[in-house]
């Protein structure tokens, strides 16, 4: 019996119609995501735990800012088979006319631990040979770029601090060099006795300590550094990549924007079970009169959709193949040295996974065969299709997403607020504007008010090809204008509050040489805020990393010292979100304030106790107060803010922070500060602007395959929702035609159609994108957004064009239409 009904299924599915086609092409397109981005993730995931393995230079890194005490290293040195010590500090070399912020990495004759240093005498890296020991003293070894950066020949002498180095080799390669090489500082390595002469009071020097130790060993380090060292950093070969947290970060943020594409994708599949439904219900009723069952009706029903996943998923793995290896290249200029490769076992999985998405959205069409009866083949009309099962399996299959992908309630809170505001902004212009211009067209004839009567009886139609639409518009628009107002704005703001030049690290003695210099420059220094660096280590009494379960933007940052502020008075670029600040005498100073959406990133509330070390010295503090920031008096903000009494009670060196507004000639005499404070960090508007132009670069390319895929799903709207009236609107161009009228009016009134709907569409996507912006801008940056005129017009005139030209492309079948066409389908009722 089986085999008859595959053998029925796989005739009626070689006689395919276009409904079963597009039903094909919508599952395409979502295995094709699915697969690329679950391919791409388990690629990253193998090079992260094979980068780890290969260039973290040891078995176990433990790193912090301060040095080991003689008790803690040699209990550290008990525990494990070798230890070698690199010490790294971030500041500015000199050479010239020029200057470049660098890391620099001072080693000794013990290091490297594991594996090889690479080295050559051109920047080619032709001539590289492979060593096991570092430069000598005297010596500095640079990496490429920093040699192309200050323009230096091999002998050059190089001014670091007080001291003059020779420049012997270019720096290759370094066998540690997971600790520092995921990011885009330049690089440069010397000997360890020179680091004295550099350093001065405050200076923030990272001690690494690179340890050769067994398994059990690790075990016992990592219990030992829990305890006595919770501030510190560690990382070993069995454990989690510095990028892993990043990559979970970037990944969950994919998931949860794919929620639009399975939206989209809904919208899709709605379209087009209406149409199934009839189909399938009509069958089941010829198979009913024939004497066959329900159940056997239905088993090929099942039979033909299969055949047509079993169709579709060759070429929608190959596409997958092909988008993850555009992607695996694209990434491959953030992790060096990714390779693509494709998880077969992975794939099998991923396929039987969408799969059941697929099943459950089609589930509510099978279930609707239980309605199908013999009299179907003599009445027209038929039961409605159930939407509120389909409904449920919609929200079942985007609540699954939500839930997997959510890092916190904020960033899903975000997503699906942006989502379902650009809905119903979407949805209420369609209503608003088809219903409100059919009422007042009323007293009027002409094309206008015939097309706004028809757009507004097949409402529901119309308003599926608008969402469509409107939601890839919001998205283009959303990435591409949004962003780009953004960075605009934020220089401009940054330009009139900040000036052009950001210190954003400064130790006491140089923030008295730069008020010093701004004073004989006659600069103003537009503002300047005092902090500690402090690390935060627990929370309610449980560890940091116990205490969160998910990935944030927050957590991130706390995994690293942070800058602590202290302030009597709430800073004039910040409000109060809630709670209660303290009084400027207070002496209680065990109370902080903490940024609002820190707060909620982390899932705090007022009264929790967070723990602190700063100098070695464990500090409990409770969370009284939350800030938010307000523009209008600089963008120099911190996270976490405390009272001045805790100066009193904390040994610490302090730093600033500080913005100037230099002039070009100005800018030129940098140098010279440089050379007397190398560890003095500043970073020019300039600089800042294009670290957001790059960011914005990486965005728009990512959210741009999002723009693909949804825009092939909002085609595929248009298509089927064209399809889906198809009859009706032939039956409609025949009526017109009988009138007299000509073809030319049919297409005059199909124009006028998609042109009301491109401009609704881009109505609603730039409503939802002003009002995106607006609720951005003023709860992130309280600014007023001001979008690009000229970009809102172009947008719509060119959305006005494709949905125009798809629109009247896919409805060319319908302009076929005749009288005689008409005749023949209503005489013989008659």
């Amino acid at each position: 019996m089986l085999k008859q009904h595959l053998q029925l299924a796989w005739h009626f599915y070689r006689q395919a119609s276009p409904t079963q086609t597009l039903l094909s092409w919508v599952q395409a397109i979502l295995l094709v995501f699915i697969l690329g981005l679950s391919q791409t993730s388990a690629n990253i995931q193998a090079f992260l735990a094979r980068d780890l393995d290969q260039l973290l230079g040891a078995d176990l890194v433990l790193s912090q800012p301060l040095p080991l005490t003689n008790n803690q290293q040699a209990r550290l040195a008990s525990m494990s088979r070798q230890l070698v010590l690199t010490q790294s500090i971030e500041l500015t070399l000199t050479h010239q006319q020029h200057w470049q912020t660098v890391q620099l990495k001072a080693v000794d004759v013990d290091y490297p631990l594991q594996g090889e240093l690479h080295s050559s005498l051109q920047p080619s890296g032709s001539d590289t040979i492979a060593s096991k020991r570092g430069p000598a003293p005297g010596e500095i070894w640079v990496d490429t770029r920093l040699f192309s950066s200050l323009g230096l020949q091999i002998g050059d002498s190089l001014t670091v601090g007080q001291a003059q180095l020779r420049v012997s080799r270019i720096l290759q390669h370094e066998p540690d060099r997971l600790m520092q090489g995921h990011t885009m500082q330049m690089r440069a390595l010397l000997h360890r006795q020179h680091l004295a002469q550099l350093q001065r009071a405050g200076d923030r020097i990272l001690h690494r300590y690179l340890v050769a130790a067994s398994k059990a060993q690790i075990a016992d380090i990592i219990n030992w550094q829990q305890q006595s060292l919770p501030a510190a950093q560690l990382y070993h070969k069995q454990g989690a990549h510095p990028l892993a947290l990043f990559w979970q970060r970037t990944e969950n943020l994919l998931g949860l924007a794919s929620i639009l594409l399975f939206f989209m994708a809904a919208i899709a599949l709605q379209q087009l079970s209406r149409l199934q439904i009839q189909q399938e219900q009509f069958f089941t009723a010829v198979c009913l009169s024939l004497g066959a069952s329900r159940q056997a009706a239905c088993a090929i029903a099942i039979g033909k959709w299969l055949f047509g996943v079993l169709a579709m998923l060759p070429l929608a793995i190959l596409l997958a193949m092909a988008c993850h290896w555009l992607i695996v290249q694209w990434l491959g200029q953030t992790f060096a040295g990714l390779q693509w490769q494709f998880d077969a076992q992975l794939a099998a999985g991923t396929v039987a996974a969408a799969l059941l998405i697929f099943v459950l959205f089609q589930f509510p069409l099978w279930l609707g065969l239980k309605h199908a009866a013999i009299r179907q083949l003599i009445q027209s009309n038929q039961p409605p299709l159930q939407q509120g099962f389909f409904l449920l399996s919609t929200l079942a299959v985007l609540s699954v997403i939500a839930a997997y992908y959510s890092d916190n309630l904020l960033l899903t809170g975000m997503v699906l607020c942006a989502l379902l505001t650009c809905i119903g902004v979407l949805l209420l212009l369609s209503w608003l504007l088809l219903t409100a211009g059919e009422k007042l067209a009323q007293p009027f004839s002409g094309l206008l008010p015939f097309v706004l009567y028809m757009m507004k009886q097949r409402l529901l139609n119309k308003s599926t090809q608008i969402l469509g639409t409107g939601l890839a518009a919001f998205l283009l628009l959303f990435t591409l204008m949004l962003l780009k107002d953004l960075g605009n704005s934020m220089v401009q703001y940054q330009r009139q509050h900040d000036g052009n030049l950001l210190v954003s690290q400064a130790t006491t003695a140089q923030m008295a040489d730069i008020m010093s210099w701004a004073n004989a420059q006659n600069i103003p220094v537009r503002q300047h805020k005092p902090f500690l660096y402090a690390k935060l280590t627990q929370i309610n009494g449980v560890a940091l990393a116990k205490s969160q379960q998910k990935p944030s933007d927050s957590l991130v940052s706390f995994n690293q010292p942070i800058r602590m502020h202290w302030t009597a008075q709430i800073p004039p670029n910040n409000q109060l979100a809630a709670g209660q600040w303290w009084p400027a005498d207070t002496t209680d100073w065990q109370q902080l304030s903490l940024e609002q959406e820190v707060m909620t990133d982390l899932g705090l509330k007022l009264g929790d106790r967070l723990s602190f070390v700063i100098e070695q010295q464990q500090l409990d503090f409770t969370l009284t107060a939350s800030h938010q920031y307000r523009s209008g008096a600089g963008s120099i903000t911190f996270w976490v803010q405390v009272p001045p009494a805790v100066l009193q009670h904390v040994t610490a060196p302090s730093y600033s922070m500080a913005s100037l507004a230099l002039s070009p000639a100005q800018f030129q005499q940098l140098g010279a500060l440089w050379q007397q404070h190398p560890s003095l960090r500043m970073v020019s508007l300039a600089e800042l602007s294009a670290r957001f132009d790059q960011m914005l670069a990486m965005v728009t390319s990512t959210i741009s395959g999002f723009v693909f895929f949804i825009s092939l799903l909002a085609a595929l709207v248009i298509v089927i929702s064209v399809h889906a009236v198809q009859a009706q609107e032939r039956k409609k161009n025949s009526i017109i035609l009988s009138f007299g009228l000509s073809k030319r009016t049919c297409l005059q009134l199909n124009l006028l159609e998609w042109l009301i709907t491109g401009a609704i569409a881009g109505c609603g996507a730039i409503v939802g994108t002003w009002l995106a912006g607006y609720l951005i801008y003023q709860s992130q940056f309280s600014l007023p957004y001001q979008p690009s005129f000229v970009w809102l017009t172009a947008t719509l005139a060119i959305l006005l064009t494709l949905v125009t030209a798809l629109g009247v492309g896919v409805s060319y079948h319908s302009l076929k239409a005749s009288v005689r066409q008409l005749m023949v389908e209503y005489i013989p009722k008659c």
